[in-house]
């Protein structure tokens, strides 16, 4: 069984989420709007992987069979962490010594775990907008983009991290660093997320 890539192992884990939130496997129609692609081909190409590798079945319909579902006793319980504060970033002021709340992180940085996953950044593109290369940024699939919200964009085939701007009509994607310009598509511009936040590990 030779490794997954990142976005095979993306779809596969978003497959097995789905079939345990809804009780079946998605179609390749499904996992195309999921993704963002307009063709069911591309995404095929990636399950027909997986089933290759032994990860996923498909029915003589060629319906891809449901996968072998987790036991609740194995699913890894959330951490749960105390929130204190608030604590000053400029002058120093006291400090609540009583935890306000405990926090789930999961559910703090992530809404729709099926729906959401991780990237790390590469390049200093987006470092006006507090990102910065080796961060992971997490990012929420079929979530539709507003003008402002820093985007997984599709340019002419090409992933990139950027800003979805508009201007005159037209969509295009804008770096949080002056020393990057504009970029316009030629032929189509598509997102394949949202990103909902950053984590950096110091």
């Amino acid at each position: 069984m030779s490794p997954l890539t990142p976005h095979q192992r993306t779809v596969l884990t978003y497959i097995g989420e789905f079939q345990h939130k809804r009780g079946y496997s998605p179609s390749l129609s499904d996992l195309a709007v999921a993704f963002g692609v307009r063709s069911k081909n591309a995404i095929a190409k990636v399950v027909n992987v997986l089933v290759r590798e032994g990860h996923l079945e498909k029915d003589p319909k060629g319906r891809i069979k449901i996968i072998e579902m987790v036991e609740p006793q194995d699913i890894p319980h959330p951490m749960t962490l105390p929130l204190f504060g608030p604590i000053s970033a400029g002058f120093a002021a006291p400090v609540e010594e009583q935890a306000e709340e405990l926090l789930t992180l999961d559910t703090y940085l992530v809404r729709d775990q099926a729906s959401t996953f991780l990237l790390r950044v590469r390049g200093d593109s987006m470092v006006d907008a507090g990102i910065f290369e080796g961060d992971l940024v997490i990012v929420e699939r079929g979530r539709e983009p507003k003008v402002g919200d820093i985007v997984v964009g599709v340019l002419d085939g090409e992933f990139t991290l950027k800003r979805l701007k508009k201007e005159k009509g037209k969509y295009y994607l804008q770096a949080e660093n002056p020393d990057y310009p504009d970029m316009y598509a030629m032929e189509e511009l598509q997102t394949a997320g949202v990103v909902r936040g950053a984590v950096r590990r110091y």
